[in-house]
């Protein structure tokens, strides 16, 4: 059985995070949904906030997250790029 595991980049991070935050979203989805720990998740989504590629609100008392308009750019431009170095476009 030849299988290769690698280890996801901060690029496919980001991106998984971006893609799960196109509607809005809790913390505890997008931590579940990318398989992050909460301290990883945390870091992420402050890092994500403060370039603008996250949005977060609060909805009766409850944070929500979505993606802002720079990061659906973002997220386009990362789907593109893997699009090319698979040879699909």
């Amino acid at each position: 059985m030849n299988t290769s595991f690698a280890k996801r980049g901060t690029l496919d991070i980001i991106c998984e995070i971006l893609l799960a935050s196109r509607k809005p979203v809790r913390k505890t989805r997008i931590l579940y949904k990318c398989n992050l720990s909460h301290d990883l998740i945390q870091k992420y989504l402050e890092y994500l906030a403060a370039n603008g590629l996250i949005t977060q609100f609060m909805n009766d008392e409850v944070r929500y997250f979505q993606i802002t308009k720079k990061g659906k750019d973002f997220l386009e431009g990362c789907v593109h790029l893997n699009a090319l170095l698979e040879g699909k476009c």
